[in-house]
């Protein structure tokens, strides 16, 4: 973690950001007591065991343990380093980080080059495509495609000149190391002073992560070359499956909308965006992954599938739709008419209609289910008919709305000539069922695991515990911070305590009270700053009294002496020239950590 951001910066940033209110923009809470309880975004879970505290300006998440403070939020849902979760929320609050403050991200110099030609090669190909005569092909294709000068800005659209020559005069100009966009596949290489753009005679599409940055382009070809579509190779700043298309400019609009609109094409986003439908993103030429269906969770609470009408759209959409589900998300399916794309329905007939005749009446998770199950039976069969019953049946288990899933029930009956009490029979034994199968995963709310812990406890040295027990009210009562420090000072037996206090007396020497969010910002260590996280969190006793205090002290003072007298020992049979003395020594350091251990 980077040390050069002056204290008092961090300190108005972590004020101006209130954990609860970042915390809400990616994760479902509600308040419960004084804290607020949701899923946690770092793992799968059906109980809530994800807990931000307000006071405290802290989470943590019961169940795989992670915690921190707004920091260590941002870096971990966003996958940011310290530093740019710093200057991401510095710019939500209007705070200007001063420039001489300003630090470099942690990348490596190639990687700082590879962002350079990105940004150079970006402005170079819109300049071409708008300015130019050889980029009056790429104008007229994308003004056949329905898109506007206004977009084509937006989205930094251009075009790669036919003659890679001029492409790599350009970034030599700018002192671009021509070898690393090798590496990274935005050149290649024909001989040893030849280099050629991939890309060259395409439509370039530039791909940005996460906070508006390029990363690769994409390309396609507009004079009939194969491949029709060419993405960047992957580079350790450009992972296809970690990354969304537009999700820089949508974000904001999903957790506004609490929907987003996922696409399979460049095309698809840019329509839509140019007809006013803003929370729009598209894979990068891939299936979606698990890592895609995360990141839209945590931004959205509902995702509308709407890829193309055709059967491999079609069988895209359903595979969709199973990951969307298991990571949460409330999925619905759009059906595109005539097996059209998204695009082609937008520029026909124009965003309304298609916010009112696709996205408006999108099926359900289970209503696209069963038409695509549908597809896959002969229902003019009894036992092909049998078995879609039984498999619908078997998806509306999983349904939790009872309201959906009583019509699915009826229209199940209807259509079947089927009892209803036999399929809700049928659907209450697979819904057993799958409560059986999730016992093994379920993840014990809080209480519980304070039980397990405390059990645990009960195994590990009394001064460990002893330990524990006066940091975790030090952190609450700076009366009882103020004991310690008068009769202990520093002096536990652990490591880990030790810097925990340090760091702990030096915040309320400043300031007089305890900052749980500053602490965790001035441990440079996962591990401590996890246990400072826990520690904050036990609520299983409230206040401690001046008796356990002493009692406390007194099992840790003596461990320290015992400790002493081991180490004198030890280094009295290291010197001992007799055998036997040595011998006799190591007897007694055997039954002294004998004692020590209980």
């Amino acid at each position: 973690m980077n040390r050069t951001i002056p204290n008092d910066v961090l300190e108005r940033i972590r004020n101006k950001n209130d954990i609860v209110e970042i915390v809400k923009q990616y994760v479902q809470l509600e308040k419960k007591g004084s804290n607020y309880f949701g899923l946690c975004p770092f793992h799968d879970e059906k109980t809530p065991s994800f807990s931000v505290t307000k006071e405290k300006q802290i989470f943590r998440c019961f169940g795989c343990g992670k915690g921190g403070n707004v920091f260590t939020f941002i870096q971990e849902i966003e996958s940011f380093s310290f530093i740019e979760a710093v200057e991401f929320l510095a710019e939500r609050a209007n705070i200007v980080i001063p420039r001489q403050r300003q630090i470099e991200r942690h990348v490596s110099a190639d990687e700082k080059m590879l962002l350079t030609a990105a940004d150079w090669l970006t402005k170079y190909y819109h300049h071409l495509l708008k300015y130019t005569a050889e980029g009056e092909a790429g104008r007229s294709y994308l003004q056949e495609r329905g898109i506007d000068d206004r977009t084509i800005d937006t989205f930094e659209v251009g075009l790669a000149p036919i003659n890679s020559d001029v492409t790599v005069q350009f970034l030599q100009s700018k002192d671009i190391h021509l070898q690393v966009l090798v590496k990274s596949g935005l050149l290649t290489q024909r001989e040893k002073d030849q280099y050629s753009d991939p890309f060259r005679g395409r439509i370039i599409y530039p791909i940005k992560d996460h906070v508006g940055k390029v990363v690769a382009f994409g390309a396609r070809s507009i004079r009939g070359e194969e491949p029709k579509y060419l993405n960047s190779r992957e580079h350790s700043l450009f992972r296809k499956g970690n990354l969304l298309y537009n999700f820089h400019l949508a974000k904001n609009e999903m957790r506004k909308e609490k929907v987003a609109i996922l696409f399979e094409g460049y095309m698809d986003v840019l329509t839509a965006y140019q007809a006013g439908i803003k929370n729009v993103v598209a894979t990068l030429g891939t299936a979606l992954t698990e890592e895609q269906a995360r990141l839209l969770r945590r931004y959205a609470k509902s995702v509308i599938v709407c890829y193309d009408g055709d059967d491999a759209g079609i069988q895209a959409s359903y595979e969709a739709a199973w990951l969307l589900k298991k990571f949460g998300s409330d999925v619905k399916i759009a059906s595109i008419p005539e097996r059209m794309d998204p695009d082609t329905f937008i520029l026909t007939y124009g965003g309304e209609r298609f916010k009112k005749e696709v996205l408006a009446t999108s099926d359900t998770f289970i209503k696209f289910m069963m038409k695509y199950k549908r597809r896959q039976y002969n229902l003019s069969l009894e036992s092909e008919k049998i078995a879609y019953i039984e498999e619908v049946i078997r998806y509306l288990a999983q349904v939790d709305h009872e309201i959906e899933r009583e019509f699915y029930v009826n229209e199940l009956a209807e259509e079947f000539s089927l009892s209803r009490d036999v399929i809700l029979r049928d659907i209450t034994k697979h819904k057993n069922q799958n409560k059986q199968q999730a016992k093994s995963k379920f993840h014990p709310p809080p209480n519980i695991q304070y039980e397990r812990r405390n059990k645990r406890n009960d195994l590990l040295p009394a001064y460990r515990n002893a330990e524990r027990k006066l940091l975790t009210f030090m952190l609450k009562e700076p009366s009882v911070l103020e004991k310690v420090q008068q009769k202990l000072g520093i002096h536990f037996n652990l490591d880990e305590h030790k810097v925990i206090l340090t760091h702990l007396y030096a915040i309320y020497e400043e300031k007089g009270k305890v900052d749980i969010s500053e602490l965790i910002d001035k441990l440079v260590d996962e591990q401590i700053r996890q246990i400072v996280t826990e520690l904050a969190f036990d609520h299983t006793k409230e206040f401690i009294t001046d008796e356990e205090i002493n009692d406390c002290i007194h099992v840790i003072q003596h461990e320290a002496t015992h400790m002493n007298e081991l180490r004198i020992l030890r280094k009295k049979q290291r010197e001992a020239k007799d055998p036997l003395l040595a011998a006799q020594i190591g007897l007694e350091i055997i039954e002294m950590e004998k004692k020590l251990k209980h």
